[in-house]
């Protein structure tokens, strides 16, 4: 797919405009688009959106549902975007039998800092809340993880350009990057810690204040430890929590679609597992013993050698420091309490000495 001129509102959008584009990128054989109207619109951290239904002719045929949806990159999420991009255009096709949301169109302007998405609509054909489900879909998750953490494992693209770029926000402690780059970004979360206890007040208990500063002071030295060789690396989503996904409202038409790709990174496959338990569900210490058996065996299965379970288990209790960090920019309390209980059940500051 080509980029395209990027979109910056939705009034821009004309049936002629979407006809030219979807017919560009291949999704529109025959038939034009004939009338867009928008019946919704919302926001999330990094961008604004879109809910747009589209009509055709009578000599409609393609790949275009009626409902379909523009996301517009927020400018501070632009390189978010950019990176996104990547994923859809290079990394997912080469990850065998992955179920990946369609891009109809895409376009960014480094100068203007724009960027846009077309995408289905996918709220049509999936519930994108967990809690509405009639089962736990970690299992789920975990199959769809695994074929990007066994498909990049250890893989010379990992050393490339996005994987190796330090990324800001609340998630980077997980990326396996330049140790300077590393060490910038636990310096840059002692920073952000220091007007915490003002902010959160009595939520916060100050023995958990004193946990995050012993993690921040220790964390960069046993994490450049660990990747220092680059050994036993994957591509990870970054940010797999249970609202990151798309659930098909009809299994055996669709397929769970994991969603939100601008934040992937280079770092420890165990990281996204720690992560969805710790800060993406409430009931990790039931779940954590059964799920970390089954990612490992589908692990080991899916071809990964040299990579035993007692190396898993190291780099998921170092994932667990990693999700120590994330609450600071979060400023929820209740993310803290979830952090620090792991930190605590997995007896993480014996890693830190």
């Amino acid at each position: 797919m080509k980029l395209s001129e990027p979109i910056t509102h939705a009034e821009q959008l004309t049936p002629a405009l979407l006809t030219d584009r979807f017919g560009r990128n291949g999704f529109l054989k025959s038939g034009s688009v004939t009338s867009i109207k928008k019946t919704d619109s919302f926001e999330s951290s990094c961008a604004e959106w879109d809910r747009l239904s589209l009509t055709f002719s009578e000599d409609y045929m393609g790949d275009i549902p009626n409902a379909i949806v523009l996301k517009i990159y927020r400018k501070g999420w632009f390189g978010g975007g950019v990176i996104e991009w990547t994923f859809y255009n290079e990394l997912a096709p080469k990850t065998p039998d992955t179920s990946v949301c369609p891009v109809f169109d895409c376009g960014f302007d480094h100068n203007k800092k724009n960027c846009h998405y077309l995408m289905p609509d996918l709220s049509v054909t999936h519930e994108d809340n967990p809690r509405a489900l009639p089962h736990h879909p970690h299992k789920a998750v975990i199959e769809e993880l695994l074929k990007y953490h066994i498909r990049w494992w250890n893989d010379p693209r990992l050393d490339e350009w996005p994987f190796m770029m330090q990324a800001g926000g609340p998630l980077r402690m997980a990326q396996a990057i330049a140790e300077k780059d590393v060490r910038d970004s636990c310096a840059n979360f002692e920073e952000a810690l220091k007007p915490l206890t003002n902010e959160l007040g009595d939520d916060l208990d100050p023995a958990h204040i004193e946990i995050m500063e012993r993690v921040i002071q220790g964390y960069p030295d046993i994490f450049l430890a660990r990747v220092a060789n680059g050994q036993n690396i994957t591509m990870l989503h970054g940010d797999a929590h249970l609202w990151n996904l798309f659930y098909p409202k009809n299994p055996s038409k669709d397929r769970l679609i994991l969603f939100d790709w601008e934040t992937y990174k280079r770092g420890l496959g165990a990281y996204d597992l720690a992560y969805m338990l710790i800060h993406g569900t409430s009931e990790r210490k039931a779940l954590e013993g059964p799920l970390m058996d089954f990612y490992y065996k589908r692990l080991i299965a899916g071809g990964i050698e040299n990579y035993s379970r007692d190396q898993f288990e190291y780099d998921y209790r170092l994932s667990v420091l990693s999700c120590v960090f994330c609450p600071i920019i979060w400023k929820r309390a209740f993310s803290v309490r979830n952090a620090i209980k792991a930190y605590q059940d997995w007896d993480c500051g014996a890693l830190l000495g």
